[in-house]
């Protein structure tokens, strides 16, 4: 039986945003995903936008005035590894659907923040189930699909929200690039030639990077490309099937990039090698759909059975190519630990671990003092359906809020 215990009631009296101050949050169990683990009957005390002091209860002596938020479960906030939310808006028309530039297989050049729309709906629903940190990268249609960058899910600028504005180049391989240009008989029509243009990409940016173009003009493709090869930007395959994991492997090990691979659907059938080649997971959706032979081997013990193997796993929600575009992490988390992920591990795979992964995690990740402020707040155990999201702080910020029930 899950104990629940409702905010105190001046958790619904103050207005939708608190601007970033003396907050306290007392929790029953707090999952710090950090040095300190899990903790029991402990505060949070936030200020100026950051962790200031987490204790015991006991331990913290509080001010009159000071707000209080009284919560079951805290986590820190939640961090999608890749996603195209904020690039593919929720009313799928051509005028919010700006993750794919389908004019050319290789698009290096393209940055996804210069497609990202900070007001995109899409945003406040992942917001509301404690997503506080996006990788947003362009889709799934091209070779190189282009350049991702990391924001927080606040801000009403992308200037507001960005934490990293290049933080990635995202190669796509398999069916989806194969797919992009049929009609038009334009490359690539098979694996091999997916592989091989992207080969030659490479191949010309390190030409680029040692000795520059040859009329002296900078190249915003090999300069790009050039960072992925020199191993300042790390490479980030979507890969489904295993043998286009094994594709993402030699082209990695070929060119000595720092490679992640997302999706990995098949990732379970060779995660030996997955751990020998010592290459990160972004796992694709738990749920994602059998729609066709390369999701025919899904597994919902995907992210158990990697995890068990070794295998360096983050949860991510991907690119969704229908409304409402998007899936809920915690809801793919919670579908993984009932497939054998412990639950605590679920949660560093999609706070913590995505952190490191991605460089943020001097700010975001755990809850540790001088980290920003970005925690989820519920009323049960995260991963039991009976549970609420019952609030979302970014930068100290209350940004969610569930309502008092009637």
């Amino acid at each position: 039986m899950i104990r629940r215990v409702s905010l105190i009631a001046t958790f619904f009296l103050f207005a939708p945003v608190v601007l970033a101050g003396d907050l306290v949050i007392l929790a029953d169990t707090v999952h710090t995903a950090g040095p300190r683990g899990v903790l029991r009957d402990a505060a949070i005390l936030l200020r100026d936008g950051r962790i200031s002091r987490i204790s015991s209860r006991e331990d913290l002596r509080l001010p009159e005035d000071i707000e209080v938020l009284r919560a079951e479960v805290v986590t820190p906030g939640l961090v999608d590894a890749r996603t195209t939310v904020g690039l593919s808006g929720a009313l799928n028309i051509p005028a919010d659907q700006d993750h794919d530039e389908t004019t050319g297989a290789s698009q290096a050049q393209l940055r996804a923040i210069d497609s990202y729309n900070p007001r995109e709906a899409m945003l406040d629903t992942v917001r509301r189930y404690g997503v506080t940190t996006i990788h947003a990268t362009p889709g799934d249609a091209n070779l190189i699909a282009g350049q991702g960058a990391i924001l927080k899910t606040a801000g009403d600028t992308v200037a507001e929200a960005v934490l990293k504005p290049v933080a990635s180049m995202l190669f796509n391989l398999g069916e989806e690039p194969k797919s992009a240009y049929a009609a038009d008989r334009k490359a690539p029509a098979t694996r091999m030639a997916s592989a091989a243009i992207i080969r030659q990409a490479l191949l010309d940016a390190r030409h680029y990077a040692r000795h520059g173009s040859d009329d002296g003009k900078t190249d915003l493709a090999l300069a790009a490309l050039a960072d992925v090869v020199e191993s300042r930007l790390p490479a980030l395959f979507t890969a489904h099937r295993e043998d286009d994991i094994a594709t993402a492997l030699r082209i990695a090990q070929e060119f000595e990039l720092k490679a992640w691979i997302q999706y990995a659907t098949e990732g379970y059938l060779m995660r030996r090698q997955l751990r020998e080649a010592g290459v990160p997971i972004i796992l694709g959706p738990t749920m994602q759909r059998l729609d066709g032979i390369q999701t025919l081997n899904a597994s919902l013990e995907n992210a158990a059975l990697l995890h068990s193997a070794g295998v360096p796993i983050a949860f991510s929600t991907g690119h969704e190519d229908y409304v409402p575009k998007t899936r809920i992490l915690l809801f793919e988390m919670t579908v993984a630990v009932a497939n054998g992920l412990p639950a605590v591990d679920a949660i560093e795979a999609a706070t913590i671990n995505p952190a490191r992964l991605l460089g943020v995690d001097e700010r975001v990740g755990s809850l540790e003092p001088g980290k920003d402020a970005d925690l989820v707040l519920f009323d049960g155990d995260p991963f039991e359906y009976t549970s609420h999201v019952r609030a979302v702080i970014i930068d100290g910020n209350i940004v969610h809020r569930l309502q008092a029930d009637q």
